[in-house]
């Protein structure tokens, strides 16, 4: 039987999920290795990974420093050494404790030997396991400190710890003197005591805290002879001391009466004095119900400023002296002193004035008359009734409702006044003086002029354009307060002036800007105007006018005024004019008699001329018929409708202080 060769079986190809199988893991492992070589081979001058630098001292550390170089590695190190400078440290001796810092005691971080021990680590990345397990697992490092306090550092530590002794001294303890003891002094010695800083900022202690070693230094002086001292005093003020004021007796109880006393020592010898203002304020309480009462304050002007003052003094117990005569009666073992009240020096409460900005001079003005005349007797008067009005803020002050109407009973007296443009007498005449320097004193003063009226003749004595003129019940004069502060109206006289000055707080600066002349008819209109100028840079412009007669008599329409008759001297019936076309001489309808007799020329049953009278028709004196509407007190020109009312303050730069009289 012929052999058959052998049948050869061919194994069937592995599938590729086999293959995949057998080279993946050697490809991951192949991948690890290389990335570990290079890894490892980049990492030589790194910290390891994974490494933390802590310090129990410094809050907000476990910083991570892993894989850095070793310049940021220093980087690190000095920022937490500049925090650990301010580390608080307390130094304690056994009376008192100071806080300073770490830097000033001289620890610090030893920033070289840390950055050192930080790249000196072990990274355990030698080998592949090694470095893996450096992705999982993490390292520490601390810092490193050092101390090096230099000697003027300790030195000022010391002084700051050191405390002078306390020696024995006299105090008065519930109405007894006693001597309190000494306290000695303390020298600290730092020395011994950083070492264990040290230690404590290595162990991590919070706070950081040592303590001091001392040496004591006793009290220089002794209390023997305070002792002394203490028991001789109490002795001799055991039973207190009676005090006699206006024969009443009282006695000072012992506790009262030491702490009256002030205790002094020289050379270790002691002696006693008086508190004066103890003494004084305590004798005034003991012996209040025989103290006077002060009268009411009243105001008054001192080196032009507002005060209070009382005409009647209060007085209250007791003497100066009454210091002098207590401490007489202890040394010499007395038991009785007898005193005598005293002028009270308190200062009446200016609170008042203050509070109402009454404080400072804001305006004045002076005029001048001849003494000895009826007018002055009633400016006089009028300036006495208005001193001390006070005027508040946003109030208008009148000064015929203030004084009212001026009568014989309240003193005024016939004198010169202008009526209807012309002069005569009534009682209170001259006023008008008064009231223009009243006009011009609050014009520099910033006030305000809702109602006013310019004298009808321009007056030489006035400051030009700024005058005014008053009757009653009209016109009157008034001025409102515009300021935030109380206005005080202070008139003083003399026999040849009368000054009004105004009392407030300076609140605007005043300046008399313009004053110029416009015609009205045959009058002359003038016009003041001025600024006031206010902190914050406002500025308010106003003006003041008047109205001027071209002379006593002749109103605007240049003919005589009502209570007058134009002057025929020739008898022919016409009024006799002047180049301006003004009548000669306006006279007094009185005064037209014996050659001349008012005559009713207008067959309109008034006088219209004063002419010559014919022989046979001669009029005997005060038969003249009365012409209808004779003037009134007060009829002085209106002023312009025009005229805008003044409205402003500080004293008046240009202030004419001589004007004639």
């Amino acid at each position: 039987m012929d052999r058959q060769p052998p049948l050869k079986l061919r194994r069937p190809p592995r599938p590729i999920w086999m293959w995949v199988l057998m080279f993946v893991p050697m490809l991951v492992l192949v991948v690890w290795l290389l990335i570990w070589l290079i890894d490892y081979s980049g990492s030589g001058d790194r910290t390891p990974r994974g490494l933390k630098i802590e310090s129990p001292i410094i809050s907000d550390t476990g910083i991570d420093i892993g894989g850095l170089s070793e310049d940021d590695v220093t980087a690190v190190v000095v920022d937490l050494a500049e925090r650990f400078q301010q580390t608080p440290v307390e130094i304690a001796t056994p009376s008192q404790a100071i806080t300073v810092t770490a830097a000033d005691t001289g620890l610090a971080v030893d920033v070289e030997g840390t950055v050192a021990a930080i790249m000196e680590l072990d990274s355990g990345t030698g080998n592949p396991i090694g470095w893996t397990a450096s992705f999982f697992e993490s390292s520490r490092s601390e810092l490193l400190l050092t101390l090096s306090a230099e000697e003027s550092k300790i030195a000022r530590l010391e002084a700051e710890l050191h405390r002078a002794p306390a020696d024995p001294h006299i105090v008065l303890e519930n109405g007894i003197f006693q001597v309190a003891p000494g306290v000695p002094g303390e020298v600290a010695d730092l020395s011994p005591a950083l070492p264990q800083l040290l230690q404590a900022a290595v162990r991590g202690d919070d706070p950081l805290r040592v303590e001091a070693e001392v040496s004591l230094i006793p009290p220089e002086l002794g209390e023997e002879v305070m002792l002394q001292t203490v028991d001789w005093i109490n002795q001799r003020t055991a039973q207190g001391i009676l005090v006699t004021v206006q024969e009443v007796t009282k006695r000072v109880q012992p506790a009262q009466l030491r702490s009256w006393l002030t205790l002094h020592s020289e050379n270790d010898q002691w002696s006693y004095g008086i508190d004066q203002q103890r003494i004084k304020e305590d004798l005034a309480e003991l012996f209040i119900e025989v103290a006077t009462v002060a009268s009411e304050p009243i105001l008054t002007i001192q080196d032009d400023v507002p005060v209070l003052v009382s005409e009647v003094p209060a007085y209250i117990c007791c003497q100066l002296s009454a210091a002098q005569e207590v401490l007489a009666a202890l040394n010499t073992a007395q038991p009785a002193v007898e005193l005598e009240l005293r002028e009270s020096d308190e200062i009446n409460d200016q609170s008042w004035l203050e509070e109402r900005g009454i404080v400072e001079l804001t305006g004045r003005f002076t005029t001048y008359y001849t003494p000895g005349q009826d007018r002055v007797s009633n400016i006089h008067r009028i300036a006495d009734i208005l001193q001390g009005a006070v005027v508040y803020p946003g109030e208008t002050f009148s000064v015929n409702g203030y004084v009212g109407e001026r009568t014989e009973e309240k003193g005024f007296v016939d004198a010169g006044v202008i009526y209807d443009g012309v002069y005569t007498d009534d009682v209170g005449g001259g006023i008008s003086q008064f009231i223009t320097t009243l006009f011009t004193a609050t014009f520099n003063a910033g006030m305000e002029f809702p109602e006013y009226q310019a004298h009808s003749i321009d007056i030489a004595r006035y400051r030009e354009g700024v005058d005014a003129t008053i009757s009653w019940p009209k016109p009157d004069f008034k001025f409102r307060n515009p300021n935030p502060y109380a206005v005080l109206l202070w008139p003083t006289v003399t026999s040849g002036s009368v000054t009004v000055s105004v009392y407030s707080t300076a609140y605007a600066e005043v300046e008399w800007t313009n004053r110029y002349d416009t015609p009205r008819g045959h009058c002359t209109r003038r016009t003041t105007e001025r600024s006031r100028t206010y902190s914050d840079g406002t500025v308010l412009r106003d003006s003041v006018t008047a109205l001027y007669q071209p002379r006593e008599g002749i109103n605007c329409q240049g003919v005589c005024t009502s209570s007058v008759l134009p002057m025929d001297a020739d008898g022919d019936g016409v009024v006799e004019l002047d180049e301006a076309g003004l009548p000669v001489e306006c006279i007094d309808p009185e005064d037209c008699t014996g050659t001349h007799a008012p005559a009713d020329v207008n067959d309109d049953n008034r006088a219209d001329l004063c002419t010559i009278t014919p022989p046979e028709e001669e009029v005997e004196p005060g038969e003249a018929v009365p012409p209808e509407g004779e003037g009134e007190p007060g009829e002085t020109p209106a002023q312009d409708p025009d005229a805008q009312p003044g409205q402003s303050q500080a004293l008046d730069p240009q202030q004419a202080a001589g004007q004639a009289a």
